[in-house]
């Protein structure tokens, strides 16, 4: 009798635990849109050190194509947009720890990334080549084994360490910079050889001054995703959805022309893609 009541006594706690289990295991699963569409407002992490993709204007405005496109993507999704300042350090970090609900941050989408956080479909495309002093380098395969800067946190750094080594080049001494501006300034002063970064980035960041220059090619295309929860996917899926109508009924045009095609752009740079529409 003693053993039979035990057994039953065990069986009904692990009933019991096991309840207890799948009810935790309901709410962890609970979609970062359901807390989203309740709240009425979405977090979205953007950076303001990017010009022109996100930056703080002259006039002190939060301005720039990925502040327009938050804005856009909360609009699509019918809730009101609290913007989150992050950086080349902070944007996926912040979405691990649930501090922001997206990351809009001039995030290009690599593997090693894809293992922290999960990726929208590509909404922004570009490639990484250097910033150098004009004159005294023609191809970035000259500045193998030289001192270059890059962006703390950039996915500049893993590409350009993977690309000499691919082309048996001697590898670069890579100074890491928070400040974007401080690395292009390490290149006029001739502390580093280059600077590798977007593209975009450092066009904007070297405009009107004609000792720099962009050399051609490049070692990293940029296909920038927007950053969501892993393992999320009716966000995930709420977020391309969104994406995809901007797309569709012009709006995402709109915001590009405005920076980097129309007469006002700050800009030239032609569309490079096209975003993935589901039938």
């Amino acid at each position: 009798m003693k053993k039979t009541t035990f057994s039953v006594l065990i069986t009904l706690l692990a009933i019991f635990m096991a309840a207890c289990g799948g009810t935790a295991a309901v709410e962890e699963q609970q979609s970062t849109l359901d807390k989203v569409q309740e709240a009425g407002t979405v977090r979205i992490g953007v950076r303001n050190d990017n010009p022109p993709l996100s930056f703080v204007n002259d006039a002190g405005d939060w301005v720039g194509f990925d502040v327009d496109l938050a804005n856009a993507m909360a609009a699509e999704m019918g809730v009101t947009p609290e913007l989150v300042v992050v950086d080349g350090t902070t944007r996926i970090t912040f979405v691990q720890e649930d501090r922001v609900d997206m990351s809009v941050a001039s995030m290009n989408h690599t593997r090693s990334r894809d293992e922290a956080i999960d990726f929208s479909i590509t909404y922004f495309w570009d490639n990484q080549s250097f910033l150098v002093r004009d004159g005294e380098y023609t191809n970035i395969e000259e500045l193998f084994g030289k001192k270059v800067a890059a962006s703390a946190g950039s996915s500049a750094i893993d590409s350009w360490n993977a690309y000499v080594e691919a082309a048996g080049g001697t590898p670069s001494e890579i100074v890491e910079f928070e400040d974007k501006q401080a690395a292009v300034q390490a290149v006029r002063d001739g502390a580093v050889e280059g600077y590798t970064e977007d593209n975009i980035t450092m066009l904007s960041l070297s405009a009107g001054d004609e000792n720099l220059v962009l050399l051609p090619g490049g070692h990293n295309p940029v296909q920038f995703g927007i950053g969501v929860p892993i393992n999320d996917s009716e966000m995930r899926d709420a977020v391309n959805l969104a994406l995809q109508e901007l797309w569709k009924d012009g709006t995402y045009q709109q915001i590009y022309d405005k920076w980097f095609v129309g007469p006002d752009r700050v800009l030239d740079l032609p569309l490079g893609g096209e975003m993935e529409i589901w039938p």
